[in-house]
């Protein structure tokens, strides 16, 4: 396993990270055979397993049903691993503002607590405000909360999983952030021409997701329902040219992409298996793709943002 330097933030964590939303609830394309999150107990020993191996960045959420207890229970003791969890917006009845006082104060505290409860833990690692928003961070509100927990000592670095450009510059030019989490992928590289360089001058670290684009990237694409018919189209493509015309080789191809950035701190792989969790492994272990590779690749992204966003698609 190699490891990297996350930004300013004294800390090195493993090239590829754990994505827990698969282990903690049922998510991505539902094919036959191969849909749902495994039992807890199966889940448990595949997060130590990956410990074992030598990954040592976790991600989880609070909304991701049982992830972050079976975390808790897999790897409180494991002072070499990384927990990065999230803090939802807290917005008042109506969902358009934000809470404030201490209503605001309050959901903050309650989050914390549960998170630290939950990974047994005494500090969090890394605590992102999750899918946060322009108007979000430049109230900043929220994220005094988090800066004076950090002040406290009970969180040790804060950050923010973003979707957009726009959403990810606003959280570098904060100047408070320590870490963005953001979405890359072969179908989606916009976050390299602006984020990258800004956040990397900044010494904010950066942690991809979406590898794989929420399985767009493996064979389920072969169930893509016609709406998405141009993300079908796009990763037969990126198959054909990058990874021999099959699609097996495929997602082995798209993490080695994301890791070929030398401004990525760590890409977050998701697994439901310990033959997803042996893959990932693989992956880590071949490393970046060649440069002949790399030009190829860089020439597969697609731009329509509405469409790489897999919280617009009709499916889970």
């Amino acid at each position: 396993m190699q490891y990297k330097k996350l930004g300013n933030t004294g800390i090195s964590v493993s090239t590829i990270s754990l994505g827990t939303v698969s282990l903690g609830v049922d998510y991505g394309i539902e094919i036959p055979g191969n849909f749902g999150r495994p039992e807890n107990l199966e889940v448990i020993r595949l997060l130590s397993e990956a410990a074992d191996a030598g990954i040592t960045l976790f991600d989880t959420a609070p909304n991701y049903g049982t992830s972050e207890m079976c975390i808790g229970e897999a790897l409180s003791d494991r002072s070499e691993c990384y927990i990065a969890t999230k803090i939802s917006i807290p917005y008042a009845p109506g969902g358009r503002e934000l809470l404030k006082g201490v209503d605001l104060s309050a959901s903050v505290e309650t989050s914390l607590e549960n998170s630290l409860k939950n990974l047994q833990r005494d500090t969090l690692d890394i605590v992102q405000i999750h899918n946060a928003t322009v108007p979000v961070i430049r109230n900043g509100t929220l994220t005094e909360h988090l800066i004076k927990a950090k002040e406290e000592g009970r969180v040790r670095l804060i950050g923010a999983s973003v979707y957009t450009e726009e959403e990810a510059l606003a959280v570098i030019q904060a100047g408070c952030f320590d870490v963005v989490q953001v979405a890359y992928s072969l179908l989606d590289q916009r976050m390299a021409d602006r984020v990258f360089p800004s956040a990397k001058s900044a010494g904010v670290g950066i942690i991809t997701r979406s590898a794989l684009l929420k399985g767009i990237l493996t064979c389920k694409s072969e169930w893509l329902p016609p709406e998405l018919s141009p993300l079908k189209s796009a990763a037969t493509v990126s198959r054909d040219i990058l990874a021999g015309g099959r699609w097996e080789n495929l997602p082995q191809m798209a993490i080695r992409f994301c890791m070929s950035s030398s401004d990525v701190g760590s890409v977050l792989v998701g697994i439901r298996t310990k033959d997803e969790l042996q893959d990932a492994l693989a992956v880590a272990e071949a490393g970046p793709l060649p440069v002949p590779l790399m030009q190829e690749a860089k020439r597969l992204a697609l731009q329509d943002g509405v469409l790489l966003n897999p919280s617009n698609w009709p499916v889970k």
